[in-house]
């Protein structure tokens, strides 16, 4: 693979990337199918989960660190790092927020 094309495939990767991130909806349907498709993608499951739920700033970061610590995750966690009861209960956290 020439230097050009790889440049090329890591500029479409962060947009894709991007694209997960901004297009973030906080209801529960919603959070729920995209954390479940993003976990078997290998350029969205190293997202960490907090940056995905607070980047758009629909939820607040303070509390989201919280809650996850609550579930027993941080700040660092990363999407790949969920199992489907996790995904339930951030779901269920978005929709309520």
């Amino acid at each position: 693979m020439k230097f050009e094309d790889v440049k090329k495939n890591i500029k479409l990767i962060k947009e894709q990337r991007m694209e997960f991130i901004n297009n973030f909806d906080n209801k529960y349907e919603n959070v729920q199918k995209s954390l479940i498709q993003a976990k078997n993608n290998n350029y969205l499951n190293t997202i960490r989960i907090h940056k995905y739920l607070t980047d758009n700033k629909k939820i607040g970061k303070v509390k989201t660190a919280r809650f996850l610590q609550e579930i027993g995750l941080d700040e660092n966690t990363k999407i790949l790092d969920l199992n489907s009861s996790l995904i339930e209960k951030i779901a269920n956290y978005s929709d309520k927020e």
